[in-house]
């Protein structure tokens, strides 16, 4: 079993998949949301142009892979398939660009009625009009003319007309590719690479992967993980398989079919610049499996996992992380120790209010706090020093907003701002050409007060000594 399966769905409160999964309250919202958007639509275009119609949800919330929004600017994406019905004896037929007239002008009277829409994007996209939310959250609306005689869908284009399509046959292929719990599986090691890759190539989106692209990828590759299916094998483990073998994969051939249709059809839409700015990340998240793969204790896999998934990965609790050499047992550096120092209001009217060391058991929200270093000498030289910050609790999940992480060369101070009520966690990192040397964990307590609360007597610190290994 992978030395991180816990922390990856296991029965503790912060696993990686919970973390990276809409809460209940979200998923109820997206339903009614959609909902609604679809017994409108149905019922107001039927009457306007008699055509019969239907909608199907698909995409990521149909296949059972949808996470949340990762980065302050990235919103819940649910498909809504608009489908206008007329068989072959349809003496005159609309258009495709009709039919997308027709639903984007119902999007624009709808939004008029609906206080959560935010509003409707103009103009609309090739493929799909856009309706946006609140919650971070939009609905697309792909438009099909469907068939009904030969049970055949194809997709209205904006200015390309017709392009055949049939998110249908996409699914049953998903739904018959496995069974029962190896499916299951496959859902949460899609959305583990859906989060990487939402983090990883926020700087260049071009070479993103898309989810249907990671679908067919880890959904091809899950047998491959071979006899240990029989037994069960953990979330970790599985992830680290299917991450080489798409990685094989893609190094010999980039090309990906789709394999729910008969016709040519390549999943793989990155243009060559955006695919060699793919490969070297691929590249390096084969090094992190790889090396979790060999990780000698929970703490040390963990760690190596936040490369990947940097704030979204919870760390085991332990308050202290050093690095020891396997020969002597000696600490290759001390553990930092950290001071917060805590105001209120901000420009003139920030105010100095206490000083803490190694925690904050007690803050009100919208203080800022100064996390430095006070030890600096204990850092090497050419160190880098990471502060994540990992949000949790009912506040910050409604708000997708998880935390975030910020690194430097001997970045020995930082500073954040208290927003949510819970404890938090500013995890401080320092890596010496990538290995982690040590790392400090400073819990933060947000409580609902107006001044700072002062601290109880601090709690016994639990210290992990990890080896490293020749």
């Amino acid at each position: 079993m992978g030395r991180a399966s816990s922390l990856f769905n296991g029965a503790g409160e912060q696993t990686l998949i919970n973390r990276v999964s809409p809460t209940t309250r979200q998923r109820e919202f997206l339903q009614t949301s959609w909902n609604d958007l679809a017994e409108y639509l149905k019922v107001s275009l039927k009457a306007k142009h008699g055509y019969a119609i239907s909608t199907w949800l698909q995409g990521s919330y149909k296949y059972g892979t949808l996470i949340k929004p990762v980065l302050a600017d990235e919103e819940y994406d649910v498909d809504l398939g608009v489908y206008f019905d007329w068989g072959n004896g349809e003496s005159i037929e609309p258009t495709a660009e009709q039919l997308r007239r027709w639903v984007q002008q119902e999007l624009i009277e709808y939004h008029d009625q609906c206080a959560d829409m935010r509003s409707v994007a103009e103009p609309p996209k090739e493929r799909c009009s856009r309706a946006s939310y609140e919650h971070q959250f939009h609905i697309d609306t792909p438009v099909y003319h469907l068939n009904s005689d030969t049970d055949k869908r194809r997709l209205a284009c904006l200015t390309k007309g017709w392009e055949a399509s049939d998110p249908k046959t996409f699914y049953k292929w998903f739904r018959d590719a496995l069974t029962g719990g190896e499916r299951e599986q496959v859902r949460r090691v899609i959305r583990y690479l859906k989060a990487w890759a939402a983090l990883s190539f926020d700087d260049i989106p071009d070479s993103r992967p898309s989810s249907i692209f990671l679908t067919v990828l880890a959904t091809e590759a899950y047998p491959d993980i071979g006899l240990a299916l029989l037994l069960g094998v953990s979330d970790d483990d599985a992830l680290i398989s299917i991450v080489r073998t798409i990685h094989g994969r893609l190094n010999g051939s980039q090309r990906v079919q789709n394999p729910a249709t008969r016709v040519e059809e390549d999943l793989n839409r990155m243009s060559d610049e955006a695919w060699a700015a793919f490969l070297p990340r691929l590249d390096a998240l084969l090094d992190i499996v790889e090396r979790a793969a060999e990780a000698a204790d929970e703490v040390a896999a963990a760690l190596i996992w936040s490369e990947a998934f940097s704030f979204l990965m919870p760390l085991p609790e332990v308050d202290e992380v050093e690095l020891v050499d396997e020969q002597t047992s000696r600490a290759l550096m001390q553990v930092p120790e950290i001071d917060i120092a805590v105001y209120t209001g901000s420009g003139r009217q920030r105010r100095f209010v206490s000083k803490h060391r190694n925690q904050v058991a007690g803050v009100a929200k919208d203080c800022a706090l100064v996390f430095t270093i006070v030890n600096p000498q204990v850092v090497p030289m050419f160190a880098t020093v990471e502060w994540t910050v990992r949000n949790k609790g009912l506040d910050a999940d409604e708000s997708s907003d998880l935390g975030h992480r910020r690194v430097g060369m001997r970045m020995l101070q930082n500073e954040e701002r208290t927003l949510y009520l819970g404890t938090h966690h500013m995890d401080c990192i320092v890596r010496v050409n990538g290995q982690v040397y040590a790392a400090r964990r400073v819990p933060v307590t947000i409580r609902d007060v107006h001044h700072h609360v002062h601290n109880p007597a601090a709690p016994a610190y639990t210290k992990l000594r990890i080896k490293r290994r020749r």
